[in-house]
Order: C-alpha cells, then sequence, then structure tokens
C-alpha cells in the first residue's frame, strides 16, 4: 500500500524554516523508517522546497521535494497520474489538500490514524515476522509533542 506523507504538514514546518532546521525533518524521516522496517509499505514523503543538503533517504522511505511545485501541488500531481489512485493513502492534517487528494480517488488520514496504525504494525503479525526494529509510538507522539495516551 502507497503512502504519500505531506512532510512539512506534519512536522509543522514551513520550507525556509525546513531549510534552516534540517534536524527535525531527519528525525522525522528516522521515524518513518523505522516504521517502514517494521511493518512493510511504501512510504513516499513529499517536502515543500529543494534538498538544500543533498540529504540521502533513509532505508524505506523515498523523499521528494516538490520544487518548483508546493508540495500539496506535487502530491494532487502525483495521484492524477496514478493507475490506481484509490490504493493511494495520503498521510496529512491539511483539510484543502484532503479534499482534493479525495476528489482524485486516494484516502486521506491524519497523523494520528497513521500513529495508531504504526503502532499496531509493530504488534501485529508483520512485526512479529521481521527481525528490523519495531516502531516506538511514544517516540512518535513526543516528536510530535502529543500526550501518548491521547492515541488510545
Amino acid at each position: 500500500m502507497p503512502y504519500f506523507i505531506d512532510g512539512n504538514n506534519l512536522i509543522g514546518l514551513s520550507a525556509a524554516r525546513a531549510r534552516s532546521n534540517s534536524e527535525t525533518r531527519r528525525a522525522f524521516l528516522s521515524l518513518l523508517s523505522r516504521y517502514a522496517s517494521s511493518r512493510g509499505g511504501r512510504l513516499t514523503v513529499f517536502f515543500d522546497g529543494d534538498d538544500p543538503d543533498r540529504m540521502v533517504s533513509p532505508k524505506g522511505v523515498q523523499v521528494r521535494f516538490s520544487a518548483p511545485l508546493s508540495s500539496d501541488d506535487a502530491i494532487l500531481r502525483e495521484i492524477a497520474g496514478a493507475h490506481a489512485a484509490a490504493e493511494i493513502i495520503v498521510v496529512t492534517n491539511d483539510r484543502s489538500l484532503g479534499s482534493g487528494c479525495r476528489s482524485l480517488g486516494a484516502r486521506v488520514i491524519d497523523w494520528q490514524e497513521f500513529s495508531r496504525r504504526m503502532e499496531r504494525g509493530g504488534r501485529g503479525a508483520a512485526g512479529r515476522n521481521r527481525k528490523e526494529e519495531a516502531v516506538d509510538v511514544d517516540d512518535w507522539s513526543r516528536f510530535f509533542g502529543l500526550d501518548p495516551d491521547s492515541l488510545e
């Protein structure tokens, strides 16, 4: 199942701030990489702008920088060109982007639902059959400054 992740929206940084704060972006990608390792799936994270660090994508995560488009426009363009848009799940808290994605046939979940899926992935059969590190949902929650108990 392909996931398109609205990177700047979920980490709460504008493209300009993300450019000057690559540590936050790297921490976010590390969490996603652990999820991909424990659960599988195809994760593509879209960030606004370009990649000033020329970073290497972490294992299990494809990173796309959208310049000269916005990441919202890049996500919508990718869905519009997909052969099976209904199989794509977009992870965003942006209502406008979510609406546009749904109108193109993709499914949309917010970060809380994605966090729940991460937690289930670490405990389910897929997580038990893999040797990679399980996702720590408490780490994910701390990253977003949330109470882990609110995800229950």
